[in-house]
């Protein structure tokens, strides 16, 4: 393993001394999990833990640590759109998300937005553990699943999830995620923080994209692609 910095805002890689780590989980049981395992290896140091939105951002920000477990679908966040706010602020922090949240819809948009390694917890600690040492690395971490998903379309064969999903926005992932969670407009609209015109645009073009006739088809085609990806009742 690289040698990483104890100074904050330091990459992984330069300088001396344990891996400065800051853990977010989306409920406290989640936080103490990841902080036990991190604070448990004496190659890691744990600078701080969290399971709110407001007490995240400013421990990051506070420590600026070389490693950020993440679990970013957190008090109804657009997690991909903060992951890309954290990875344009913080540079030289890796970030490795973990997360309920389906791989085969999110990983491939989370990689995009600049996250190190996308770890659905669902897997075993010494996987996590794992997971932490590739992208520290250097290295980018998934599963076995989207890696053989990445060969595949590579090699041009079919993906293993609907097609559409690809064709959607970020935000537009976000809302459909939650009508598939059963949110009305309203309650879309404030959980995203945006007006409910804008979460209607939004749906109207997710309708045109998917051909739905109507609300109900869209409501019904959010259930049948995402639901399952909501089995824990948490979304984006």
């Amino acid at each position: 393993m690289r040698s990483r910095s104890a100074e904050p805002g330091s990459s992984p890689h330069a300088g001396a001394g344990p891996c400065r780590i800051v853990v977010i989980g989306d409920t406290i049981i989640s936080e103490k999990g990841m902080a036990a395992l991190v604070a448990c290896d004496e190659r890691y140091l744990l600078c701080g833990a969290a399971h709110t939105f407001h007490e995240a951002n400013n421990i990051i920000r506070q420590h600026r640590p070389d490693v950020l477990l993440i679990e970013p679908f957190l008090e109804h966040q657009d997690g991909i759109r903060w992951i890309k706010d954290l990875a344009r602020e913080l540079p030289r922090t890796r970030i490795l998300i973990v997360s309920r949240q389906s791989e085969q819809i999110y990983a491939e948009r989370a990689l995009r937005a600049a996250a190190s390694g996308y770890w659905m917890n669902n897997s075993s600690t010494e996987e996590i553990m794992r997971a932490i040492a590739v992208v520290l690395s250097g290295e980018i971490y998934v599963s076995p699943l989207i890696a053989s998903r990445a060969v595949q379309r590579f090699a041009g064969r079919k993906r293993n999830i609907p097609s559409q999903l690809g064709v959607l926005s970020n935000r537009e992932l976000a809302v459909f995620s939650l009508l598939a969670a059963e949110r009305r407009i309203g309650e879309i609209g404030q959980e995203l923080g945006i007006s409910r015109r804008t979460v209607e645009s939004h749906c109207e073009n997710i309708k045109t994209k998917f051909g739905y006739a109507d609300a109900e088809a869209l409501r019904r085609g959010a259930h049948e692609l995402l639901g399952a990806a909501h089995h824990s009742g948490r979304h984006p």
